[in-house]
């Protein structure tokens, strides 16, 4: 999979570009502020329909605009089209057709970022690492996303009436039922993919020259007491939560965690050693999607920032294993392009787009 065409329309400061894509790599080079980084912004959009910048629309759209637009075509047939308007309202797309939900557009474009907040995987929240792995059994797992509905639309149901202080034990049970269910098979679905992401990962860093990052060991934390099945640990939690107005027990507590010798792998790692974790992280979850569907695009922003040059290398020569295109940004074309270039074709024969002020033009001997 991999997109042929990007279309943008006032999407920050660009405020009109249309452009053809190349399979392998295409490389955005530019000032910092000249709108290379929006480019990934906008095929995020197309992938998630949102921003990775701002949780705000508004903020992304162009000043005294009154909305963006952002369209793209796909090899594998299929037209994506996201709209959005300053005043609140706006359009999903796909083939023309509106889409019921973003869950559609992930579906038809599996996305890898890699940027600096990618870093915050180890040193973040639960929720953090919790959506890397849904991520990867989303596209695995066709029937993840309706579990993960139901148990939701239970979850809310529940704490609703956590919060009300006084409840009926017939009706919370009749929701703890469907919470139980959909969680054990949430769950169930999450194991069988961390188990197959657990042994990438580690072969990814097999490649690596010997240091801690051999000793890093991945453990997933279901959300409730293992000994328990979640309707117990639920009843048997159901007082301590009502004391606090909200489920405390469940796969929406699910954490992924990393350590060394039993301490949390961020205090025990260098920051370059935890980028190039959080790398093996990322490109896992595509190789094990490979396996199932089309292989995902990844978005780069900025890389030789981020990584010394031997790792910058190796990481490019992951991506190239189970990317099916990546979109680069950097500063300096000959510093950006490096690890791409010593690459086996498509990959060493970077498609290179210069940005300036919001404006975007291919260079010349890549156009023809």
């Amino acid at each position: 999979m991999a997109l042929t065409r990007l279309l943008l329309s006032n999407f920050r400061n660009i405020s009109h570009a249309d452009f053809a894509l190349d399979t392998g790599v295409n490389l955005f080079c530019g000032a910092n502020g000249s709108g290379k980084t929006s480019l990934l912004e906008a095929v995020h959009m197309l992938a998630t329909g949102r921003s990775f910048r701002s949780r705000q629309h508004k903020s992304v759209i162009q000043h005294d605009s009154g909305g963006l637009t952002v369209f793209a075509q796909l090899d594998t047939g299929f037209n994506l089209g996201v709209e959005r308007l300053a005043d609140g309202g706006g359009r999903v797309r796909i083939n023309q057709a509106t889409a019921d939900s973003s869950s559609q557009l992930a579906s038809c474009l599996p996305l890898q970022l890699i940027n600096s907040d990618s870093f915050s995987a180890l040193d973040g929240g639960p929720g953090v690492r919790r959506r890397l792995l849904d991520w990867t059994v989303f596209h695995v797992e066709h029937i993840f996303a309706q579990e993960w509905k139901n148990y939701q639309i239970a979850l809310r149901q529940r704490n609703a009436l956590l919060r009300r202080g006084k409840i009926d034990a017939d009706v919370i049970g009749v929701w703890e039922d469907q919470l139980a269910q959909s969680g054990e098979r949430v769950d169930t679905l999450r194991q069988a993919s961390f188990a197959q992401l657990k042994a990438s990962v580690a072969s990814l860093l097999a490649e690596l020259p010997k240091s801690l990052l051999g000793q890093v060991e991945m453990s997933y934390r279901r959300g409730w007491r293992k000994e328990l099945q979640l309707g117990r640990a639920l009843s048997e939690s159901r007082e301590g939560d009502l004391a606090q107005g909200h489920t405390r027990t469940g796969p929406h507590r699910a954490d992924v965690r990393f350590t060394v010798a039993g301490e949390p792998a961020h205090n025990i790692l260098s920051r370059g050693q935890q980028k190039m974790l959080v790398c093996a992280m990322r490109t896992a979850m595509a190789e094990l999607v490979c396996r199932h569907r089309e292989k995902p695009v990844f978005l780069v922003d900025d890389l030789p920032a981020e990584l010394d040059e031997s790792n910058q290398q190796l990481f490019a020569h992951w991506v190239s294993r189970c990317a099916s295109q990546v979109l680069v940004t950097g500063i300096e074309e000959g510093t950006t392009s490096r690890p791409w270039r010593q690459l086996a074709s498509p990959w060493n024969c970077p498609k290179v787009f210069h940005v300036e002020h919001g404006n975007i033009s291919a260079e010349a001997s890549a156009a023809q």
